[in-house]
């Protein structure tokens, strides 16, 4: 299952998890719902934590995540970034989004633990599931 699947499936409500796989893997959808990180993602409560100020900057959110069993690299699912639907190493993406205004994902293990960056201004969120 790609990150972007797994990610619906582990933490959107299930109303929402079809139709937002379904927008992302469509070209001419995708930025619909890219615009939906910045204000309205239908997370589900149970599953997420909001990250204190004082660590929702890229070297304490890699010290994080990597505690909680991210590897090197993570999937970027991010509104008005080039790199929005790329892999990249865990430190660049998290520098690239905690200097975008947008909303913006990070999925570092499929649907098991991802980090959720609202629009600025906003807390972040780290989501998280255990096993596989």
């Amino acid at each position: 299952m790609d990150h972007e699947a797994a990610f619906a499936k582990a933490f959107l409500a299930s109303e929402k998890r079809a139709r937002f796989v379904q927008f992302l893997a469509d070209p001419k959808r995708r930025k619909e719902m890219l615009d939906r990180l910045n204000h309205d993602l239908p997370y589900m409560p149970g599953f997420a934590t909001g990250v204190p100020s004082h660590q929702d900057y890229p070297d304490e959110l890699e010290k994080l995540l990597k505690a909680k069993g991210a590897g090197p690299t993570c999937q970027v699912i991010a509104d008005g970034l080039k790199a929005d639907g790329r892999e990249l190493p865990l430190r660049e993406a998290l520098n690239l989004i905690c200097m975008h205004e947008r909303g913006a994902i990070l999925s570092c293990l499929p649907g098991r633990l991802a980090y959720y960056k609202p629009e600025s201004p906003g807390q972040g969120i780290l989501f998280e599931r255990q096993g596989p």
